[in-house]
């Protein structure tokens, strides 16, 4: 499967901390429907339990299924339980890639020199370093990202651990967009979209606020993303109606700058222009093609 059509599978990614008590049946059945799963060794397990809960993450991965309805990830704590994997006959074929916690210039050698053993192994690198305040530093992200041999299906925002750097948090009933995050945000945006990398949502840690979480889905998909990263079962079907939602409601005007000869014309209130809102339209088209062979 391309890299494309993995990130349009991936929807709401609900991360599951490794030493959860059912990780054998999860691994194997799913939880709650999400449509990928990231099994967690990094910041949800303690430091005195990573040894364990590495250990019991490699022997349930060697004896679970192959295929699977759902995607299956692994959030390494670091390269060398990243090599650990690696060098675990069988556990990487239960995969359908790895999630890079931290990665920036100063962390990408180390994470490197393990994958390039495992070039084939598809990627989704974390950004969630204090690199991204600057851009420079940002830019240097860009030409790391640029040196791995390995797919990279999306770049992840670890928006907690960017609010950690600064000392703060999220307060009830703002979205990331309404934090100083914003400007970082957009920093992403425009530099890594541009050089053709796909982007999953940060996730929402308001868990019992799911008109919150609405509004920050709608706002996700405003800005271009179409995958996002929840942490409570609860909020996979809010997440996942609004991309369903947003993929009925753009098709339309998606298909329209497809099979349309008009350079320019309008639709609904909106003037839509080959040049400008063709890229667009063919990720909606791709988007919409997920979907519709997922039911």
């Amino acid at each position: 499967m391309s890299v494309s059509r993995v990130y349009a599978a991936l929807g709401a990614s609900l991360y599951v901390p490794a030493t959860h008590p059912r990780l054998d049946h999860i691994l194997a059945h799913g939880c709650h429907g999400a449509r990928s799963i990231i099994f967690c060794t990094e910041d949800a397990v303690a430091p005195d339990a990573v040894v364990w809960a590495v250990q019991r993450l490699i022997k349930a991965l060697k004896s679970t299924p192959r295929d699977t309805r759902h995607l299956r990830f692994v959030r390494p704590r670091s390269p060398l339980v990243l090599r650990q994997l690696v060098e675990s006959a069988g556990a990487l074929d239960a995969l359908d890639g790895i999630v890079v916690p931290k990665f920036d210039s100063r962390s990408a050698a180390r994470w490197k020199s393990v994958l390039d053993s495992a070039p084939q192994l598809p990627l989704m690198p974390t950004l969630e370093t204090t690199a991204l305040f600057r851009d420079a530093t940002a830019d240097a992200i860009g030409e790391s990202l640029e040196e791995l041999r390995n797919p990279v299906i999306t770049l992840r925002i670890g928006a907690n651990d960017l609010l950690g750097t600064l000392g703060i948090k999220r307060e009830p009933g703002m979205t990331i967009y309404d934090t100083p995050l914003r400007s970082t945000l957009e920093r992403i945006v425009t530099l890594f979209r541009p050089a053709g990398y796909e982007i999953a949502a940060p996730v929402c840690d308001l868990i019992g606020e799911p008109e919150t979480l609405a509004r920050e889905v709608a706002q996700d998909i405003a800005w271009g993303f179409y995958a996002k990263t929840c942490i409570h079962p609860s909020q996979i079907d809010v997440i996942e109606a609004h991309l369903k939602q947003a993929i009925q409601r753009q098709r339309q005007q998606a298909n329209q700058l497809l099979t349309r000869g008009d350079a320019v014309f309008q639709d609904n209130g909106q003037m839509l222009e080959q040049t400008c809102h063709g890229s667009w339209a063919q990720r909606i088209h791709s988007l919409q093609a997920e979907y519709q062979h997922q039911q």
